[in-house]
């Protein structure tokens, strides 16, 4: 297993990320069909009928929010900016797949700092090669 990080700036404030990548509504907005949460284990229902119970390993309110999905371990830091907006660390620990994870960060930013959804919602389009998002 290796262990992969990327980085990506938001415009957003650390709080405006976290509530994107820790609430069900957030998660639905960018990167599940629907992601409840309970009992600290997310449902997540992604594009092409693929499901998980992805356990939240930690969360710290606008820092760091740890999940195991589908079997890996994703994490985001987050850190505040000197203008009011954040630097965001991935780490992806698993099987190396790059295009899983950069897609789902460009989701995260076009969502977070622009309102913007650049999921399909088609089935047929779907990206079923992609485990993870």
């Amino acid at each position: 297993m290796s262990s992969t990080q990327w980085k990506v700036h938001f415009k957003s404030a650390p709080s405006e990320v976290y509530r994107a990548i820790s609430t069900p509504l957030g998660r639905s907005r960018f990167w599940a069909e629907s992601a409840p949460e309970s009992d600290g284990v997310i449902h997540f229902v992604l594009p092409g009928d693929r499901t998980d119970d992805a356990p939240i390993e930690r969360a710290v309110r606008e820092h760091l929010y740890v999940v195991r999905l589908f079997g890996e371990r994703i994490s985001f830091a987050l850190a505040p900016d000197e203008n009011r907006g954040t630097d965001l660390t991935f780490t992806h620990e698993g099987e190396p797949d790059p295009a899983t994870w950069v897609s789902l960060l460009l989701r995260l930013k076009a969502h977070v700092d622009f309102g913007a959804d650049l999921r399909n919602h088609d089935p047929a389009r779907a990206l079923t090669y992609i485990d993870g998002c």
